[in-house]
């Protein structure tokens, strides 16, 4: 019987990989492991989590996440009269100018993630959102 300690039977079980060069990241991996450590960076260093409310309606969705400690970024609601709730409900302390975009209806079919992102005043759109919620429909209430 061999009489080996954790460590030296750990050492004999290891694969060979880990001695082995991974190969380099493409640009498009190192982009996205550069926005991962950017995000976490900025949660542990205390910011909330950002949300994107899409179909958000007046905000039902939103309100739970706000409620669990979560900052509500903006919506995507193409009723007018929800969206300008939504923006009533939770963009209130906004400047007047920033509300108005935020109450403004929008097609999520025809509005691009930069053009969203540029209204709001989100910044770059790959890093604005750490969270996207999409509501269900809900039928009984749907206009059409």
């Amino acid at each position: 019987m061999l009489d080996l300690s954790l460590h030296q039977m750990l050492e004999l079980r290891a694969p060979a990989s880990r001695y082995v060069r991974r190969p380099a990241r493409t640009g498009t991996e190192a982009i996205a492991a550069d926005l991962r450590r950017a995000k976490l960076q900025r949660l542990e260093l205390g910011g909330s989590p950002r949300v994107l409310d899409l179909f958000a309606g007046c905000g039902g969705m939103s309100l739970g996440f706000l409620a669990a400690g979560f900052s509500i970024s903006g919506a995507v609601e193409i009723d007018p009269t929800a969206a300008e709730s939504h923006a009533i409900n939770f963009h209130g302390a906004a400047t007047a100018h920033l509300r108005a975009k935020h109450a403004l209806a929008r097609d999520i079919t025809a509005t691009p993630a930069w053009l969203l992102s540029h209204d709001l005043e989100f910044g770059a759109p790959s890093g604005c959102v750490d969270v996207l919620v999409v509501g269900p429909p809900c039928q009984a209430f749907a206009p059409s």
